[in-house]
């Protein structure tokens, strides 16, 4: 596997001298990493390809080559193989297109790259995929620069992950990625063997994958149990209905699994599911970020009525408690909130804000309920109105949270697209911020539901 993510040299089979061709931007993505090895681009017809020197072949190259790209049309592709064997490659990424997924044709092509690689000891990622996205090495033909040093590790048989998702995470800096692995048909290189991989990676805090068919169930649960109690594995799977396991034949030529038997692999294996590509990202996004809590119980700070009541209604549907508070913290609230009005679960900081600003009074009332023994977890409600612009400018509810090790997520329901780039300047790189608060407490629920499994709790 080293060979993939720790190549001493790569070789571009098809890099060419047109900016707009998929095989320019592939190579121009690993010069611009922090890529320190040998990238030797092979193309007949050119001496230098984004001045580097080019050579007509890969037999021709002069050293050693530990990981090829391929990105020329399918039916070439048995040929350079062939080349790979001859030259002792022992890594092959395949981004060419017209395999497995488009039909019998496709799948001779496929079966035929599979027994030359194991016939000489070749791992061989994809076809049909966009290989790796990582700080040191992109590989992918959309262009993405300035990958960060994050402790996510996405996998998926989806091209969308290593392109224009890639792209969007990083420019964003909606999520801390660490790689990304589009791995298309996975004709030998599968999920188990890169959930296996990413399980013994110290920088990879949390692995999410997105499915189209799973290689081998039983070692993947058998895997899946001994990771995800140390890193938790998020899963997207599609094809679970008759309509998209149809559209995952032609997508990645996956035979899909129904329903009630990815249910059941799911349980059986640990994995949090996700329903979709946001809740793919948002669940990562707090679990990469937030400390694991014990348990379920959850306070809610909130600066209208009406948003407690229904986070309220959300907390309970999803399995979350709202405790009351104790004594203890009713008395650290006690300079929030006057005589006559006692706070309660949800705190309702209307009047506070009123009397002393939203800063002071949302510092207090985050510290109290964060130092209850009865509060596993805290969500805050935030409007976009002008006051809210120094909390978040102060870094406020980051710098709380931090003191108590507990789980805190935003949502904040009014002027998000407003002050969208300081939120995600300010909040986004260590905070979950929501705007829909169905989904904010999804998410949370998912990672208390997780902290239970692993503390052996059922409260």
């Amino acid at each position: 596997m080293k060979y993939f993510f720790e190549p001493r040299s790569v070789a571009v089979v098809g890099a060419s001298t047109n900016p707009k061709k998929d095989g320019n931007i592939i190579l121009r993505n690993i010069l611009e990493s922090d890529f320190s090895g040998e990238v030797y681009p092979i193309n007949p017809n050119a001496t230098e390809v984004c001045g580097v020197k080019a050579y007509p072949s890969l037999l021709d190259v002069p050293g050693e080559v530990d990981l090829v790209i391929i990105i020329i049309p399918a039916r070439f592709s048995p040929q350079v193989m062939e080349d790979c064997a001859k030259k002792g490659v022992k890594a092959v990424i395949i981004e060419a297109m017209g395999f497995t997924e488009i039909g019998e044709q496709g799948k001779k092509l496929q079966d035929k790259i599979v027994d030359i690689a194991r016939e000489n000891g070749i791992r061989v990622m994809g076809p049909n995929c966009t290989g790796i996205v990582s700080r040191d090495l992109v590989t992918s033909f959309f262009p993405i620069k300035d990958v960060p040093r994050g402790n996510v590790t996405m996998i998926g048989q989806s091209g969308l992950l290593a392109a224009g998702m890639a792209s969007d995470i990083i420019v964003n800096k909606t999520l801390n990625v660490r790689k990304i692995c589009s791995i298309g048909n996975k004709c030998d290189l599968n999920e188990n063997d890169l959930l296996e991989y990413f399980a013994e990676d110290d920088e990879t805090r949390v692995i999410s994958m997105y499915l189209e068919s799973i290689s081998d169930g039983n070692r993947f649960v058998k895997l899946a149990r001994q990771v995800t109690p140390r890193k938790p594995v998020i899963l997207l799977y599609g094809g679970r209905t008759e309509a998209g396991a149809q559209a995952a034949k032609s997508h990645t030529g996956s035979i899909a699994s129904n329903a009630r038997v990815v249910d059941t692999a799911l349980k059986q294996s640990g994995c949090i599911k996700a329903e979709d590509f946001v809740e793919l990202k948002e669940f990562a996004k707090v679990f990469s970020t937030q400390p694991i809590p014990k348990g379920n119980r959850v306070a809610v700070v909130t600066a209208a009525g009406s948003v407690g009541v229904v986070v309220s209604d959300l907390c309970e549907e999803r399995g979350l408690k709202l405790p009351d508070l104790t004594g203890e913290t009713v008395k650290d609230l006690k300079e929030v909130f006057p005589e006559w009005m006692p706070p309660k679960n949800p705190i309702d900081l209307w009047f506070s804000i009123e009397q002393m600003g939203l800063t002071k009074a949302l510092e207090k009332s985050m510290s109290a309920p964060l130092s209850a023994p009865n509060i596993d977890a805290l969500i805050v409600i935030l409007a976009g109105f002008e006051y809210t612009l120094e909390v978040i400018e102060k870094r406020l509810v980051q710098r709380i949270s931090q003191q108590y090790g507990k789980p805190v997520i935003v949502c904040m329901l009014v002027g998000y697209n407003e002050y969208k780039n300081l939120i995600l300047e300010e909040l986004g790189k260590d905070m979950p911020v929501f705007t829909s608060l169905a989904s904010g407490i999804k998410a949370l629920s998912k990672l208390c539901e997780y902290g239970m499994k692993i503390h052996n709790r059922d409260d």
